[in-house]
């Protein structure tokens, strides 16, 4: 019986392994529809993304392997390194979709454009390594440093606001009042087809439902703005501490105040627990980093298309806004001592050791061709 004999380049086709944007999208999590369209978007692209993600992988293997082991962390490296590169990926893919969605805006100023594209654009570069006496490695990288519509800064910006919510909170919680609790606050308003008016009426009305609800000499507030994605409705999250008030009474009093809307919601926050505490404040500063919505709601596009179309109109606004004992006076007034903060790491040293960096090394990204238009057939 004849033997037949796979040819070499059959077998190694066989025993091929997945690139490394499918590895990636092979190990995200399908529920996650965002995550998802992103990881298509880079596989359908993947000339321009795949030499990217296998040029970043050494340098965060690199960085990660120079970490002293966390024994409460119990995810292994691979699971650290696969973790970051997913969101690094995912980021990327928005950044150019954001950088795009940009240049086509109608009625962006030409120089703005410019300058907003580009940056959107260079969001997450690698630019070098640098290396301390005890060879612990940090990657040096670009952010656009824009928050309302950047999927990387919008998480940073939330983890350091977080941060900050907890410290405060923490300190007005080991002088606890009687009747004091701390609460999750979400008020809403009706779509009048404004975006921008419907804000202004958020941040108008708020501070008043504050000053006449809740405001005490130990009250403290923080709230978030947030548009819907569905329909662009404004509203607010807010971690309020403060006493027992009636959600009828809140409820009338927003209506009152603008005029059209009585939709409240109000949950209580277990403080028993560290972890709680913690995760009570990442919520309300983690609602306007919801970008993944707009995605899920409109596609890539057009999610960039109307983030874009709104942060422009929306030029200068703040989303944030704190009231009571989380405002550095007002704290030092009630409490007779400075209101604490995050601890601000030096950039010129080591942020594992502490020891001065010894020495940068630049590096440089590959770039893929770009998509390529056939003008003529």
């Amino acid at each position: 019986m004849p033997v037949t004999i796979a040819s070499a380049a059959r077998r190694l086709n066989r025993t091929a392994e997945p690139s490394t944007l499918q590895q990636i999208r092979d190990g995200s999590d399908p529920s996650r529809v965002a995550e998802r369209l992103l990881l298509g978007r880079a596989i359908a692209q993947s000339e321009f993304y795949e030499p990217i993600a296998d040029s970043r992988r050494p340098k965060l293997e690199l960085v990660q392997t120079s970490l002293p082991p966390n024994d409460d962390n119990p995810l292994n490296i691979d699971s650290i390194i696969r973790h970051k590169l997913l969101n690094d990926l995912c980021d990327t893919v928005f950044s150019r979709a954001m950088a795009d969605a940009i240049d086509r805006h109608p009625t962006w100023p030409a120089n703005s454009r410019v300058n907003n594209a580009d940056r959107a654009r260079t969001c997450g570069v690698w630019m070098g390594i640098k290396t301390c006496n005890n060879d612990h490695h940090t990657g040096v990288t670009a952010f656009c440093n824009n928050h309302k519509r950047c999927r990387r800064c919008a998480r940073a910006d939330a983890r350091k606001k977080a941060e900050k919510l907890y410290l405060i909170t923490k300190h007005l919680l080991k002088r606890p009042r009687v009747g004091y609790s701390l609460k999750m606050l979400t008020v809403t308003t009706k779509v009048s087809g404004d975006p921008v008016a419907d804000v202004e009426k958020v941040k108008r009305c708020f501070p008043k439902l504050y000053r006449s609800m809740f405001k005490t000499k130990f009250a403290a507030a923080h709230s978030r703005i947030e548009l819907g994605a569905k329909n662009h409705m404004a509203h607010a999250h807010a971690l309020i501490y403060c006493r027992y008030v009636d959600k009828e009474l809140i409820s009338a009093k927003w209506k009152e105040l603008t005029g059209d809307s009585d939709g409240i919601k109000i949950q209580f926050i277990a403080t028993n627990t560290d972890n709680k505490l913690r995760l009570a404040c990442k919520e309300v500063c983690k609602y306007i980093t919801d970008i993944d919505k707009w995605i899920e709601q409109h596609g890539i596009d057009g999610a960039c298309d109307q983030i874009a179309d709104l942060t422009l109109r929306l030029k200068g606004e703040r989303f944030g806004e704190s009231y009571g004992n989380f405002r550095a006076q007002v704290f030092k007034s009630t409490f007779n001592y400075a209101m604490p903060k995050p601890e601000e790491h030096d950039p010129t040293t080591c942020n594992i050791c502490g020891a001065t960096w010894a020495r940068y090394e630049e590096v440089f990204e590959p770039r893929g061709p770009p998509r390529l238009t056939v003008v003529h057939a």
